[in-house]
């Protein structure tokens, strides 16, 4: 009965009713405090030959670039959305990051490398969640698990992770698609990642 209460991970057009539906089972959404991990590129594919043709420019500079961004430019815009305090604990996700590498770049897109499609699974995403390490002993955590960037249909998708920080339980896991646009490699991904967090207030 346990595994029936995890949240299952969907496309982000199904997912909303399934997040309430977690939201009403999980006491500890409604804390007043919620501890930010990061952005998790570490299972990332980044598929299309044009974007991604430098991997030495993006493992692992590009991946705390965008992490080193998020906390400059979007951790009010959480706390806004969700009604909650933020509180940082990003210090192992650069290094948790260096798990990704260039074999994860898919040059040219077959057809499991659509947007549409996820190469990961729930057992992905709670291993995932066990292995940060995290200062944050108790309470609500937060983590984006970037799924994929997908070059030719130009847009990305995200995971949106909320966990018990204590028992690393994942209380919801909702899949977002946002679209890439913008100028210079940096902006035009990052924005997939701006789109996700604009759907936050679904979560207060």
């Amino acid at each position: 009965m346990k595994n029936l209460l995890i949240a299952v991970c969907v496309l982000s057009l199904a997912s909303s009713a399934l997040g309430a539906e977690k939201k009403a089972q999980s006491p500890l959404l409604k804390a007043d405090t919620v501890a930010w991990v990061g952005l998790d590129y570490s299972m990332v594919r980044m598929v299309g030959s044009e974007d991604f043709r430098k991997p030495d420019a993006i493992f692992p500079a590009m991946l705390d670039n965008w992490n080193a961004l998020f906390v400059q430019e979007r951790i009010g815009r959480i706390g806004g959305a969700l009604g909650k305090k933020v509180v940082l604990d990003t210090a192992d996700m650069s290094e948790h990051n260096r798990q990704a590498t260039a074999k994860q770049v898919i040059p040219s897109a077959g057809p499991e490398d659509g947007v549409e499609k996820t190469h990961l699974s729930d057992s992905d995403i709670a291993k995932a969640v066990r292995s940060y390490q995290l200062e944050t002993k108790e309470g609500l955590a937060l983590v984006f698990i970037v799924d994929r960037l997908v070059k030719p249909s130009q847009n990305g998708a995200v995971y949106v992770v909320f966990f018990d920080a204590k028992t690393r339980e994942v209380l919801t896991c909702d899949r977002h698609i946002g679209r890439a646009t913008g100028g210079g490699f940096r902006n035009y991904w990052f924005h997939v990642i701006k789109e996700t967090d604009e759907t936050l207030k679904r979560y207060r």
